[in-house]
């Protein structure tokens, strides 16, 4: 994201060296420098607000306060959700984790990369498959699991809650033989 303060310094007073500050909701996310623009290389959502610029003398003598104005910061993807279907996992049964998340519509196009985590260590890297499959699951499988996303560049990442995946024993019916 890059925020430019825009002035124009009357033509007699051309050799004024102007120094500028930002502002974001009131408070200095840059101080005084020669530089017209704030650069933040990677936006987050706490980058979001009304912001500001102040251009002034080098001495300070005259200062002058621009107009407010208010930048939106649009998530690229909601933070992921653990979901297994069916609901209860049995001992033999292949098991599907997916990691749930919804992207911008206007992004759509971005590459996001999912990795998943039992009991915080990990049981699959980085794919782009958003799911994590276990053809025969064992009760071993059992555990908290995890997902993370992040954007193929790892600009952004989000990490899901724990759900908490229990595979259940089959169950054995007994014939009693008379």
């Amino acid at each position: 994201m890059t925020v430019r303060c825009d002035t124009r310094l009357d033509p007699l007073r051309g050799g004024t060296e102007l120094h500028f500050a930002f502002y974001r909701d009131g408070r200095t996310v840059r101080g005084y420098n020669i530089s017209d623009t704030y650069r933040v290389p990677s936006s987050q959502l706490e980058d979001l607000g009304n912001y500001t610029c102040e251009v002034g003398t080098r001495s300070g003598s005259v200062r002058k306060m621009s107009d407010e104005i208010y930048i939106q910061i649009y998530e690229l993807f909601s933070p992921p959700e653990i979901k297994v279907p069916p609901s209860r996992v049995i001992e033999g049964d292949e098991m599907a984790v997916r990691c749930d998340t919804r992207r911008d519509p206007l992004r759509g196009g971005t590459e996001l990369h999912f990795a998943f985590y039992r009991d915080g260590r990990t049981v699959r890297g980085y794919d782009v498959s958003d799911t994590y499959r276990v053809p025969s699951s064992q009760l071993e499988d059992s555990g908290n699991y995890t997902c993370e996303v992040r954007k193929r560049s790892g600009s952004v990442m989000k990490r899901s809650d724990g759900l908490y995946i229990q595979i259940h024993g089959e169950d054995v019916n007994l014939k009693e033989w008379l």
